[in-house]
């Protein structure tokens, strides 16, 4: 935990990426409607490019619309979640664009091209929609991994190393053949290495209450979703809703307001999920198609959209409890408490605990040991936005984490006796050269060195003759030199 706290640097990176958990599904949607979200103050979209539409005829390509909405967030400070889906019908036999492909070569070849043409502007990737539902895919779960969901992950892992996949993205549907718990239970099992957030859908008329049950609890003989997420080793990980809402065909506009007051403040009060994507920005105006909206289709804007609006702006009472929702934890930003907040994890919470012992114990060790922490406190949260815009930054922040966690639970009050392990010492150094291959100030390049050279002294020496060391010469004086 000492290399983390003292490698946690900031550097500008060209991908915008939003700690604000707000997000709404827009497809491709014209420009004034985008300008919309972003008077709303909402930071995320879901979005993307259908391959049967992008790739009519096999290697025609037209990115027309996809690139104007890219190009749009970019410019606009909009994040993304980009959704690859959907089979054209020379790829298939025009079975559908439900079926796979034949040959799974076409759709990674997709893949790789789609990646290649957006990485710089996207880093989080949605893989299909909904497989669990035969309207969007019309086999079963082992054909969705096998020929769509790890093919395109290995891709994805391949063009851009740094990129988040997010998935599976299932309808909470316990029809026969489409039951979630069942697609939830293999994918995330079988899909273990390349899932690095799990996402669900989830459209419950009974009201917000109601969504939580299910997500926390379960109903009837059937397990809740955060039980299989924990079951399944991906406990750790960020839990993102990518789809729910109120149409306003079965609902008045004035409920469906409700229902988005009722689900913002619960997350709130909650924090969790970490993110959420309300269904839609606007309604469909083709014929036989409910409106999901919260701007009708001539754009004039429902009670839903003012009420989103307004609650980011934070013209809605906060229950008070923890950091605000921009971001905010009292005065000093923690990476740890943005990153483990999440009270859904028993795991996290222990995590969480250990880390706040190991501050206190620096803290009270001596002067330079506190310098640390503030060295911590004064980067952190510039790392948290690195961490989000880079997969492997965002791994490897989390195992230092919980490796410093295991260091303390050992021995609660003598950890500080031990020597760091190798593999610790290992993954400290793979976060450190990934540092080093940013575009950083003279003052984090400087931060990074002298980060370089402990690791090299905590490589020989327990922790506290380590802070013993660097007792000798304070992080910041440049003229004195550690002793040996």
């Amino acid at each position: 935990m000492v290399i983390f706290l003292s490698v946690l640097l900031s550097f500008v990176h060209p991908v915008n990426v939003s700690i604000l958990p707000y997000g709404i599904n827009v497809h491709q949607v014209d420009n004034d409607v985008l300008q919309k979200v972003v008077d709303a103050g909402i930071k995320w979209i879901r979005t993307g490019a259908n391959w049967s539409a992008v790739e009519i005829n096999k290697g025609s390509f037209d990115w027309h619309q996809v690139d104007r909405v890219v190009d749009f967030a970019d410019s606009h400070d909009l994040s993304i979640l980009f959704v690859i889906a959907y089979t054209p019908g020379w790829a298939n036999n025009n079975k559908g664009f439900d079926y796979p492909p034949d040959k799974i070569s076409d759709w990674e070849n997709f893949v790789r091209i789609t990646v290649n043409r957006y990485k710089n502007k996207v880093k989080y990737w949605d893989i299909w929609n909904e497989p669990n539902s035969l309207d969007f895919f019309a086999q079963g779960k082992d054909v969705f991994v096998e020929k769509i969901f790890l093919p395109a992950a290995k891709v994805i892992r391949s063009a851009d190393p740094s990129a988040f996949i997010v998935g599976p993205g299932l309808a909470h549907l316990n029809s026969l053949n489409a039951e979630w718990y069942f697609w939830l239970k293999y994918i995330l099992t079988e899909c273990r290495d390349y899932i690095d957030i799990v996402s669900h859908h989830i459209y419950k008329n009974e009201g917000v209450y109601f969504i939580y049950e299910l997500l926390e609890i379960g109903e009837a003989l059937l397990p809740s979703v955060q039980s299989i997420i924990e079951e399944t080793g991906h406990g750790s990980k960020p839990f993102w809703i990518t789809e729910t809402g109120w149409d306003t065909l079965e609902f008045s506009e004035n409920v469906q307001a409700e229902r988005y007051l009722e689900m913002l403040q619960k997350r709130r009060e909650k924090n969790y999920p970490d993110k959420i994507f309300f269904y839609e920005i606007i309604d469909d105006p083709a014929p036989g198609i409910d409106p999901w909206g919260i701007l009708r289709s001539d754009r004039s804007e429902k009670p839903a959209y003012n009420v989103y609006e307004d609650f980011i702006a934070g013209l809605y009472p906060h229950n008070g409890n923890g950091g605000d929702d921009n971001g905010n934890v009292g005065k000093k930003k923690c990476y740890a408490e943005e990153t483990l907040k999440s009270p859904r994890s028993s795991e996290r919470s222990q995590v969480l605990s250990g880390l706040r012992h190991l501050r206190d114990t620096l803290n009270f060790f001596s002067p330079a040991a506190q310098e640390l922490t503030r060295i911590y406190y004064r980067f952190n949260h510039q790392f948290l936005k690195l961490a989000l815009s880079d997969s492997r930054i965002y791994r490897l922040g989390l195992e230092l984490m919980n490796k410093s966690h295991g260091l303390i639970a050992k021995n609660r009050e003598g950890f500080l006796s031990r020597t760091l392990d190798t593999d610790m010492i290992s993954k400290a150094g793979d976060l450190i050269a990934l540092l080093k291959e940013k575009k950083t100030s003279e003052p984090f390049k400087a931060a990074v060195t002298w980060t370089e050279t402990q690791l090299k002294l905590l490589k020989k020496m327990p922790l506290i003759d380590f802070l013993l060391n660097l007792e000798r010469r304070k992080p910041g004086r440049k003229r004195e030199k550690v002793i040996k």
